[in-house]
Formats: C-alpha cells, structure tokens, sequence
C-alpha cells in the first residue's frame, strides 16, 4: 500500500497468513479532488497457474525480482532462491514478509552451459540435467522458467552412439538424429506457446482486475459527494443556531425596555436586532461555500471589528455563565478574508471556548491577535480558554466531520470541520493544542494592506 500512496498504484506478492495460499495483490489509490481517500485492493490468487501446468510436457517455475520460486511443477522448489541471497535481500524479506515462514533454501542448481540464444543447461544436486528456457513477463521483474529434463536425449545419443560402429545401421542413425532434431523443434516451440499463453493469462486477469477498482473508484466518489451533501446542510443548521439565539435574547430585552418605558435601550436593542436578521441574510447566503467556490471577493478585513462583533453575539451567554473574556488585538490589523465567514470561524471557536469552561472553577477566555513572527504577511489570531484538556484521540481527528465530545442535543462536530474549511478558503489555516491549563486555537490568516483596508470601508 505505501508504492500506492506513493505512486497511485502498486503490486506485491505474498503468501497469505491466514491461508497460506500465494497471491499477487493489486494496490490502488483512491482520489478525490487531489486527496488521497483510500485504498482499494485485490488479490489474484496464482494456485490455477500451478494447476495448470500439470499438463506441460517438463517443468516450470515463476521466479520474482529477488529470484526465488515463486511457483512451481514441483513442491521441492517452491520457495527457494536459485542462488543464495545478498543480506541486503534476507533483510527486506525479514521485513515484509512475502514468503510467510519458509525457510529460503538456495536449490542446489549449477550452470552448465549457456547458449547465445538465451537457452541453458542446469544440473541439480541429485544429477538430473535440464535444459531451460526463460520468458520475462509483469514488466521484467519476473521470469517465467520451463524445463527439459535431457535424460531422454542422452539416452537416445547413446543408443546411436552404440550402434555407429556398424555401417549396417548408418542410416537409422541419421535418421535418429533427423527425427530427435524436430523432436527437440517440437518441443521448444511448445515450450514457447505454454509461455505465451501463461503470460497472455496473467495480463488478461490484471487487465480485468483493474477494471473492477476503476468501478469501484467511481462508487466511492460518489458516495462521497452524497456524504458532502448531508454534512452541508447540517453545517448551515449549526452556523443559524448561533445568532438566532442572540436574537432571541435580544427581542425579549427589548419588550422589557419597552413595558418599563426605556425607549432609548429598547431602540438600541431592536438596532441590534436589525443587524442580527441581517447577518442572518448574510449566513443564508453563504449556502455556496460549502457546494461551490464563494463567488465574494476577499477583502481587507479588521481583526478588532470581526473580534468584536463575535463577543457582541455571546454577550449574554458571557455574562450569565460569569465567564472572563480578554482580548489583545494588536493595533491595524488587517487581514485578506470575508467579513461573515471570518465571524462564523471565530463563532464556531468562542462557543466551544465557552462550552469547555462551563464545569470548572476558573472560567477563562482569551483572544490574542498578532503578526506572526517570522512571517510578516501573516496574522496569528489565538484564542485560549482555562477548560479540559483535549483527548489524544479527539485532538488527532477534531476537524473530521462529527468528531464531538459534547453530550447527544448539543452539538453535531461539524463546527471545527466547517471553521478549518473557512480558515483554508482564505488561504490560512487553522490549528489546536493543549496548554497546561487548558487549550488553544491558532488561525493563521494572510494579511492585508492599510490601503486595502480603507478602500473597504469606503
């Protein structure tokens, strides 16, 4: 699988644990949008070329990149190297474990001769001769082996060379070599078919493999974007609830102002809300972010306003929770972003904030924002808070969708999901951690000029 994360595709062979059958696995990188999803793979089990070679008139086997048998006639040599292996080689194979746990004897086979066209002539330990012939096949790395054993031939050659002595028999000797001589063409030209058509076999079986990934590649992405659909509209649910719970709390503030004839704050609070229904038009257009690439321009946008106007929104909630909120806003801090969906991310952080400190003692917020360092175009925005600390396993995977630790009715996790996609749109990013007493957020975003800035107000 680490050849198909690297590279798209990989292949590997290996003798299965549990079955201990040997099998040729087919790797595949499943993507979407540039992102790896997944991997998908098949194995092609190898047990019908063995069966199959049964019929051949002499032996084979199939040796991989390393040179041990991977296939065999005979059981003898399965899983035996032609020649003793490197360290280097030994090691590799400790590591993956392809050959399960057979003990890589070297076969005891010695070179005799070895003719130009390819073909050679081995001895075994026990004194059987072959001659062989070899067909690379899975791109090279592999050879496809077919042996003759020559006790035959000598036997023959033997006969004749008995009988040469005798002129009466001159002629059935010819003839012997003539007929031994279209034997042996008989046979390399059956050899070569065999190794045709086991080569035309295994190409057709990954060619057929390959085509049921690709099929099953095009399910999952499509499952996919059905996934995306749902996590979209529970995403908007989560990013309404917010202010209209602010506009709830403002519209009964202000039937109080007015039962006791404060005129004055009752006009400042339906001015609050007029804003609130707007950012509520502003939310509802923003349906397109999550299904489309925002057709908004970014613009220069202050860090002290969008702070602002997020604490304006839990106000209440601060204040009857007794939670202590301080910010640090540097001064003319601008950066590249979109006012509402800049609000929504620092929303989404704050009420988490919040949730965190509602069962401990000291309740504490923070919100920092600075040039970053080292980086002169960028602005770090950090907001603390003195809760729990995160779990590893939550902390591992807290921007996945419907990752939550808050109780069933409370939250759906999709609010870091949809604050990392909004930070990510502006070119940023967004980050977490825990701190000693609690935990911490960093979104880092693009900074923008003061000329900027001032066009957009204007």
């Amino acid at each position: 699988m680490s050849e198909a994360l690297a590279r798209g595709r990989g292949a590997f062979f290996g003798v299965g644990i549990t079955s201990a059958r040997a099998g040729y696995y087919l790797s595949y990188a499943l993507k979407e949008g540039g992102a790896t999803k997944g991997i998908a793979v098949v194995k092609i089990n190898l047990d019908s070329f063995e069966r199959g070679w049964r019929d051949l008139p002499g032996d084979a086997l199939l040796l991989d990149e390393r040179g041990v048998t991977i296939l065999a006639s005979r059981e003898a040599w399965r899983y035996r190297p032609i020649a003793a292996l490197s360290r280097e080689i030994l090691d590799d194979i400790a590591r993956s474990k392809p050959y399960a746990d057979y003990n890589l004897t070297p076969l005891d086979w010695t070179v005799v001769a070895r003719s130009e066209g390819g073909a050679a002539r081995v001895a075994t330990g026990n004194g059987t001769a072959y001659t062989i012939s070899e067909l690379p096949i899975n791109r090279g790395l592999w050879k496809l082996v077919l042996l003759d054993d020559e006790a035959p031939i000598r036997q023959t050659a033997l006969m004749i060379g008995t009988l040469s002595g005798l002129a009466s028999v001159v002629g059935l000797l010819a003839l012997g070599l003539v007929v031994q001589r279209r034997r042996e063409m008989r046979q390399r030209l059956a050899n070569q078919a065999a190794l045709q058509a086991a080569h035309d076999m295994l190409e057709t079986r990954v060619q057929e493999r390959t085509a049921e990934l690709r099929a099953a590649q095009d399910e999952l992405v499509h499952a996919g974007k059905l996934a995306a659909l749902g996590q979209m509209s529970a995403g908007i649910v989560h990013e309404l609830n917010q202010p209209l719970a602010a506009l709830q709390t403002a519209a009964d503030n202000a039937v109080l102002l007015v039962d006791r004839g404060s005129i004055a704050d009752a006009r400042g609070n339906l001015t609050r809300i007029g804003e609130l229904v707007r950012r509520l038009g502003r939310l509802t257009g923003q349906l397109r972010v999550f299904g489309y690439k925002s057709s908004s321009p970014l613009g220069a946008i202050s860090v002290e306003q969008a702070v602002s106007e997020t604490l304006k929104i839990f106000a209440a909630r601060i204040k009857e929770s007794g939670v202590s909120v301080a910010t640090n806003i540097e001064a003319d801090l601008n950066v590249v972003a979109d006012q509402t969906r800049l609000e929504q991310l620092l929303c989404n952080i704050v009420a988490n904030a919040l949730d965190a400190v509602e069962g401990v003692e000291r309740k504490s917020i923070v919100i920092r924002a600075t040039r970053e360092e080292g980086h002169a175009a960028r602005c770090r925005i950090a907001i603390s808070n003195s809760g729990p600390s995160i779990a590893p396993d939550v902390l591992r995977r807290m921007f996945e969708p419907f990752v939550t630790t808050k109780p069933a009715g409370k939250g759906l996790g999709l609010g870091l999901m949809l604050s990392n996609h909004i930070a990510r749109s502006f070119g940023g990013a967004l980050h977490g951690r825990n701190l000693p007493d609690g935990a911490e957020f960093v979104v880092i975003l693009p900074l923008a000029e003061m000329t900027e800035a001032a066009s957009h107000g204007r």
